[in-house]
């Protein structure tokens, strides 16, 4: 294998250099073209061991975002504001700025479960 050293590329003419990049250029691609083939037929191999015909129809089957199971679902409240009882959380989702405001001052959410009787 011919070694390139960048001593003997800044004596060449910037012509061959030009010449010289436009090749490498088409090597890399040809290349780059070799690998994404080599590649897509082992993922091919790995989706038909999956149980897919190919790794497009797994691909497929993977667009799909699960949905939740509790989607849709309204939680039962979890804490309580104290100084106005209507105001529940679930502990679910963002923190209620009533929530907020009273673990700024220093108190813990837990102080505000609402217990079972």
């Amino acid at each position: 294998m011919n070694t390139i050293h960048s001593s003997d590329l800044e004596q060449m003419p910037l012509e061959e250099l030009v010449a010289l990049s436009t090749e490498l250029d088409a090597i890399i691609k040809k290349k780059r073209r070799e690998k994404s083939k080599q590649i897509r037929t082992q993922m091919n191999e790995l989706a038909r061991v999956a149980g897919f015909e190919s790794i497009e129809e797994f691909m497929e089957s993977q667009s799909s975002r699960m949905t939740r199971s509790d989607k849709g679902i309204k939680l039962p409240p979890k804490y309580r504001n104290p100084g106005d009882p209507e105001q529940t959380w679930s502990g679910k989702g963002p923190t209620p700025k009533w929530l907020r405001e009273l673990e700024k001052s220093g108190q813990h959410r837990n102080q505000f479960l609402i217990r079972d009787p």
